[in-house]
């Protein structure tokens, strides 16, 4: 992986040098988002951040000469995403064909050979393969994870940070767990150079907020790390193996429980948008902007730290950690009011 290190500072130097340059652009074409009722910001907000991140992660991945078929199948689902989130930032299209867009993107990737194939089976040596049910779950997979990475895009900078957290957690349990001879050096790279991108950002990006990186931003952010998270990573005991992306990427799919639970408990539809999102639900409490997106930070870490070491522990503390962790997980909901039967005013 030492090899490899390089992406970080590449891809972060880019996306700082090109972050002005697209805002700059958004300002000329007058390209910016305007507030809603559910939005935090009150201002119009420059956006095509997300051209950035993109500029600044293709360029590592683009001059490396040892590009796998699984890395051109994520790079070219990860254009389409993008091109998505740019038609939507435009022209607003609804959550449903968002969904849509994003099974199409995460379809080009299986057929390039992204796929979670088997499982290491815990009750033996063997494998438990997927066989024909791989695509489907895999595509299940990449555009319920985007989807749900989607969702916190809600605070300034919270999104690039978070995300940030993800891939060098991703790659560290990647190092950790020798990838490398695996056979997937792409997947190493990406994480690096997708960390690199949203820390190139950042500065930009935190509150308060210079440029937004829009739907096409946060569209290609979730789908690149739901396909690198699939990558080598689950060739482990069922249960520890699938707590790896989870743990990874655990503060974005927790948000998104809820929020399911929550307008399900209110007979609402599940694609209802909503102030009660776990960073509203802090601001509610009178915390300031800068504190809620930092406090979001250090749960990340924390969760990204117990996924490091969940690798080294066999299924039975694999089942302990996670007791423990639903119930800090409802006790911090239940404090919150996440799940509340009445909608907030």
């Amino acid at each position: 992986m030492s090899g490899l290190l390089w992406a970080l500072p590449v891809s972060f130097l880019a996306t700082l040098f090109l972050t002005p340059v697209f805002r700059w652009v958004a300002v000329r074409f007058n390209i910016q988002y305007n507030p809603t009722a559910f939005s935090v910001n009150r201002a119009p907000v420059p956006l095509l951040g997300g051209l950035a991140i993109f500029g600044g992660f293709s360029l590592p991945i683009l001059i490396t000469d040892n590009l796998s078929k699984e890395g051109i199948g994520i790079l070219v689902g990860a254009v389409l995403a993008l091109i998505l989130g740019l038609i939507d930032d435009r022209w607003k299209i609804s959550s449903r064909l968002q969904l849509l867009g994003i099974l199409v993107a995460a379809s080009v990737a299986v057929a390039f050979g992204v796929r979670i194939q088997f499982f290491s089976n815990p009750f033996g040596s063997d494998m438990l393969l997927l066989a024909a049910a791989a695509v489907p779950v895999t595509v299940l997979w990449i555009a319920g994870l985007t989807s749900s990475i989607k969702v916190m895009d809600g605070l300034d900078g919270l999104a690039a940070g978070i995300c940030a957290i993800s891939a060098l957690t991703l790659a560290a349990v990647a190092w950790q767990t020798d990838l490398l001879n695996y056979g997937s050096p792409t997947s190493v790279l990406a994480m690096l150079a997708l960390a690199g991108a949203c820390l190139g950002f950042l500065p930009y990006n935190f509150h308060p907020a210079k440029i937004f990186m829009g739907e096409a931003g946060i569209m290609f952010l979730g789908f690149v790390l739901s396909c690198i998270s699939v990558e080598g990573l689950l060739k482990r005991s069922f249960l520890v193996a699938i707590s790896i992306p989870i743990l990874s990427l655990g503060l974005p799919l927790i948000n998104t429980l809820f929020a399911v639970l929550r307008r399900r408990i209110r007979g609402k539809d599940i694609f209802t948008a909503d102030r009660e999102h776990i960073h509203d639900q802090l601001l509610h409490r009178g915390i300031s902007h800068r504190t809620v997106v930092l406090l979001l930070y250090a749960v990340s870490i924390a969760l990204g730290i117990v996924a490091f070491f969940m690798v080294q522990v066999d299924a039975l503390v694999a089942l302990l950690i996670w007791a423990a962790l639903i119930v800090i997980l409802f006790w911090g909901a239940w404090k919150i009011d996440l799940i509340s039967r009445r909608s907030k005013k």
